[in-house]
């Protein structure tokens, strides 16, 4: 298995859909659909009910393709504090947890229903466990396979 940390995760491990190539002694990576994987990586964080950590908070903002200045814009904070989330310096707040998971679903165009962000804000006892992420590439997409 691959273990990609290039994602700036380190809990993704690939299966399949990655070709390595050794050429002049150097060794190559490729991943045969990034935007289906990233998809795929950014869904399965969304949908846990563990609390973001600062990784993936980080990982949701560049899949949203938005600037620290931005999103510190849209959640009236400042920027130097979406910056402190990432790195994992100040914890992230349950409500700006939901509002980042209910902005990537919006971006998909998924359904959203108030229902899903009023339940991640009621749940501040999530599961905090990590879990090991392993995804398969099936039939030209990403599945999650618990590992």
């Amino acid at each position: 298995m691959y273990h990609y940390t290039e994602s700036g995760l380190s809990n993704v491990y690939l299966k399949n859909g990655v070709t390595v190539e050794v050429v002049d002694g150097e060794e190559y990576t490729s991943i045969d659909d990034m935007n289906g994987l990233h998809s795929a990586i950014a869904q399965t964080i969304v949908n846990t009910n563990k609390p973001l950590a600062h990784d993936e908070f980080k990982f949701l903002r560049i899949e949203l393709n938005v600037s620290q200045k931005m999103l510190a814009n849209r959640f009236g904070v400042d920027e130097q504090t979406i910056a402190r989330y990432e790195k994992g310096q100040t914890k992230i707040p349950r409500t700006t947890d939901a509002a980042l998971r209910a902005l990537y679903m919006e971006s998909q165009e998924k359904n959203n229903p108030v229902s899903y962000f009023l339940d991640l804000l009621a749940n501040t006892q999530a599961e905090k466990a990590a879990k090991i992420i392993r995804l398969e590439e099936v039939e030209d997409h990403w599945e999650k396979v618990e590992w």
